[in-house]
């Protein structure tokens, strides 16, 4: 199961796709938990938390330390520092109520795309979607 969820910086519409899976708890009930993540935990809620928190604390220059020549590429690589679970990003450009571009960046991408131009991530392996304190703005 995929999950599109909005985030809008720098008043440009992205989604993040993010990948979902049901699996058994100790107690064999049905969860749905993130897919191919280290920590699984899923919740809807933190989720649209830690959007709102990576809105509202985001700058450009911000943005620019993980890319000073192409804007759509920082953007891209602040949510990716701050959403290590994604499967990717995509954005859709809307005109007269109609869509008139649109675009996808897999999370393999954006990794090949730090490794290949040697960008300098603040990877934060602790992350947990459930712990506030482990997140970072």
């Amino acid at each position: 199961m995929k999950i599109l969820k909005r985030i809008k910086i720098n008043n440009i519409n992205y989604y993040v796709i993010i990948e979902l899976e049901y699996k058994q708890s100790e107690n064999k009930i049905p969860m749905l938990r993130l897919k191919n993540c280290k920590n699984d935990y899923w919740d809807g809620g933190d989720c649209s938390i830690l959007i709102e928190k990576i809105e509202e604390n985001y700058s450009l220059k911000k943005a620019q330390q993980y890319d000073n020549n192409i804007s759509y590429m920082a953007d891209i690589l602040y949510i990716y520092d701050r959403m290590p679970f994604i499967s990717g990003v995509k954005d859709i450009i809307v005109s007269n109520n109609m869509i008139v571009g649109e675009s996808y960046i897999s999370k393999e991408e954006i990794e090949k795309y730090i490794k290949e131009f040697n960008v300098k991530m603040n990877y934060n392996d602790n992350f947990k979607l459930s712990d506030y304190r482990t997140w970072k703005f």
